[in-house]
């Protein structure tokens, strides 16, 4: 045993190619103590997950969880191999077996062992086994010679452009619905074949104060609760590789804007031979609704005016005849 009050580092690589299972387990051992400080161990399907025996323990670990966070591991070899490992080195006789093999540099009594390990949690196979022990100060635990953040960082896939603004400003006194386009994808135009002026489908999206006003105002909220398709006019779009900018007009208070990310929808556009769409004479203005409404009463006063003469005819007539009724 060693006299000083190191700790041993053990690193074990275990390739089955036939299975292609690679794992690897780590393990800091106190000699004196004959108790582990610190192990770990996970099975996935790459080698390029594996580092070089030789990396310092925290190296190990940290690429060990790395996997684990990914979810590159092989689940239930890993759950069957942790708490196999977990069992040994809990175990003083396990660890007594280690240390004297790592005292006496039996490195083949070694492979035997993480061997077995292995054939208890992959299936019998003769995996390729590497091992490096050594002894470290137990400030070294922790030492590590591999940047995994910065290899997170090149792994990662790079960021998605954010959408910027066209520079297409509605007027500061119009209100601003949410809404989402009517799709129609057999009949439907692509997204990117519209163009300023095109008149298309829309569904106002409830959410808001304005919007649930808007459809509260216009009752376009059907009885099963469901909101109603509405046409509205493209005023401008800004088309982009991966998304479209679209700011649309309802009529001439309301308006709205949306970011679509899907370029390859296809949107229902009004019948080409029924011409466009008259937005302010559509279901979306309020103005046409009202001034409907205020033209009922004076065209029923037209209609009895012009009827009068007929009614005091019918009445003179009827007068005439009861008397002659009673004459007889």
């Amino acid at each position: 045993m060693p006299e000083t009050p190191n700790y041993y580092s053990v690193k074990v690589n275990l390739r089955d190619e036939a299975n292609m299972v690679y794992t690897m387990i780590a393990a800091v051992i106190d000699p004196v103590e004959t108790k582990s400080v610190k192990f770990e161990g996970v099975s996935c399907t790459s080698p390029l997950s594996l580092l070089p025996v030789r990396s310092t323990f925290q190296d190990f670990y940290n690429r060990m969880q790395r996997v684990i966070y990914k979810g590159e591991q092989q689940k239930n070899i890993t759950k069957s191999l942790q708490e196999l490992i977990k069992t040994k080195f809990g175990s003083e006789s396990f660890l007594e077996e280690i240390l004297h093999y790592m005292d006496h540099n039996l490195t083949d009594r070694l492979d035997f062992v993480f061997s077995e390990i292995h054939k208890r949690t992959s299936g019998n196979s003769e995996p390729k086994v590497e091992i490096h022990f050594e002894l470290i100060d137990p400030s070294e635990i922790t030492k590590t010679t591999v940047d995994e953040e910065e290899i997170a960082k090149k792994e990662a896939p790079p960021p998605t452009p954010v959408p910027q603004a066209s520079g297409f400003l509605i007027p500061a006194d119009k209100q601003i619905v949410q809404f989402k386009f009517q799709l129609s994808p057999v009949n439907g135009v692509p997204l990117v074949e519209l163009k300023a002026g095109d008149n298309v489908y829309i569904r106002l999206v409830p959410g808001d104060a304005v919007t649930d006003s808007i459809i509260n105002t216009l009752e376009l909220k059907d009885e099963s609760g469901a909101i109603k398709q509405i046409p509205a006019k493209i005023v401008n779009i800004s088309n982009n590789k991966n998304f479209s900018e679209v700011v649309i007009k309802i009529n001439e208070q309301i308006y709205g804007k949306i970011i679509e990310e899907e370029n390859s929808v296809k949107i229902k556009t009004t019948d080409s031979q029924q011409g466009a769409a008259n937005i302010m004479n559509s279901v979306a203005s309020p103005t046409v609704a009202v001034s409907k409404a205020k033209q009922n009463p004076a065209l029923s006063a037209d209609e009895s005016f012009h009827l009068l003469p007929y009614i005091i005819m019918l009445v003179v007539l009827a007068i005439g005849m009861m008397t002659i009724f009673v004459i007889l």
